[in-house]
């Protein structure tokens, strides 16, 4: 990162994809190339950098693999954008944040790089405005990622996918079985209500919105209005700890209660099925279930996000730190990103390849992504987390009370947080 390279004619080229321009000393001082994945991604992240050096003899600069997680990398670049890597792994609602505070660099066409072009023709149309921030480009799409529900059938049996399983409202009224060697029942049903990720999905289900019905207005969020009360309600009645039957933890928490049959359901991330799952034979998946509220029936609707490869605005590399993102992020390795990680593709051929098109956990996590509200991009989405922890943490562990006053002011003050000054 700190070291300046002295560029090829074809990594010039890239470079005037950025409207850039640069110079060095020799071949033999060609710098260094630093790339953040997440620690789970690493082996095959380390492998697809050994493979770029191969297909690209061109590139003279040294490339290392550094763990960071994508969940928290913009805070750390932010920190200190000079040191930060030259190719990082994201979440795509860091995007505006980033792009805004000038630390990430636009990805454009130049006169041998057709970067730009390549992502808004080969990615899906939700992760292109995912990367997108003021009509310009600033990362190179990888996955499409959404939540969707997780079951043991060693507590649910699979028959009862369309009928128990369906409902939130049946489980927790089911009757469950006590943990084995303990005289502590089981808990019927799961999600980290604490997580903005997840606590939206109830607003959602009520025809809430959060930042306007595209997500970019950011005077526009109406959890507080008449029907976002009624999930208060509802979440208030159903979804506090002293209940027994619901669990708020930690996603991957929630996935270990269900492989260890502590708890019968939970809602977490397409990635728990490589991560926490491994192919158990008694873990099922399905699309998220119903709550009935206001005496109707209707769907939990998931949040949706995508992980992106970006490139430091600061990096003394940008042309190879784009030609190393746009090949980490290709059909092929997408391909591979699905088959070793569980992501679902951005891309759309790599959509339609049989091993994801014919795959039966993918199709669900195309089901569910297909109902889902994107992550908004916009840098006020930064107010959100820390306002949606402190109305779902205090529905959890009764700090709330339960009466329509105090949920009503519980939801005004979040939408105060919302409104002040980023």
């Amino acid at each position: 990162m700190k070291s300046f390279a002295k560029i090829t004619a074809l990594s010039l080229c890239g470079l005037f994809a950025f409207g850039l321009a640069a110079c060095g000393d020799d071949a033999g001082d060609a710098g260094e190339v630093v790339v953040w994945g997440g620690a789970e991604d690493q082996t095959l992240l380390t492998s697809l950098v050994g493979e770029f050096k191969a297909a690209n003899p061109d590139v003279k600069e040294s490339i290392r693999v550094e763990i960071q997680d994508p969940w928290n990398a913009q805070s750390v670049v932010a920190k200190d954008p000079e040191t930060a890597a030259d190719v990082i792994l994201c979440q795509n609602d860091h995007i505006g944040i980033m792009a805004k505070a000038g630390l990430l660099a636009e990805i454009r066409d130049g006169t041998a790089a057709t970067f730009a072009t390549d992502i808004k023709t080969n990615n899906d149309a939700a992760t292109v405005q995912q990367v997108t921030y003021n009509g310009a480009l600033y990362g190179f799409p990888l996955t499409m990622d959404t939540y969707i529900m997780y079951y043991t059938t060693n507590i649910f049996p699979e028959s009862l996918e369309n009928t128990l399983l369906s409902s939130v409202d049946q489980m927790l009224a089911a009757n469950m079985p006590n943990i084995a060697g303990s005289t502590e029942k089981a808990a019927a049903f799961g999600f980290n209500i604490g997580d903005g990720f997840y606590l939206n999905m109830g607003f959602f289900a009520v025809g809430c919105t959060l930042f306007g019905e595209d997500g970019t207005d950011v005077n526009a969020c109406n959890w507080n209005n008449a029907d976002g009360m009624k999930f208060m309600q509802y979440a208030a009645k159903n979804f506090r700890q002293s209940g027994g039957k619901f669990k708020s933890d930690d996603a991957k928490n929630l996935a270990t209660a269900v492989l260890n049959n502590r708890l019968g359901a939970c809602i977490s991330g397409a990635w728990e099925m490589k991560d926490t799952f491994k192919g158990a034979k008694n873990i099922k998946y399905r699309t998220l279930p119903t709550i009935t509220v206001g005496g109707q029936e209707r769907p939990l609707v998931s949040f949706s996000n995508s992980k992106v490869y970006v490139v430091n605005n600061k990096s003394e590399h940008k042309a190879t730190a784009s030609r190393l993102a746009a090949f980490i992020t290709s059909e092929q390795n997408q391909l591979r990103y699905a088959s070793e990680r569980g992501y679902y593709p951005s891309n759309k051929n790599a959509q339609n390849n049989s091993a994801v098109k014919d795959d039966p956990f993918f199709k669900i996590i195309r089901e569910q992504l297909d109902k889902s509200v994107p992550v908004p991009v916009i840098p006020e989405i930064s107010r959100y987390w820390e306002a949606a922890k402190a109305v779902g943490s205090s529905i959890y562990n009764g700090s709330l009370a339960g009466d329509d006053a105090s949920l009503q002011k519980s939801l005004n003050d979040f939408i105060g947080n919302l409104q002040s000054t980023l």
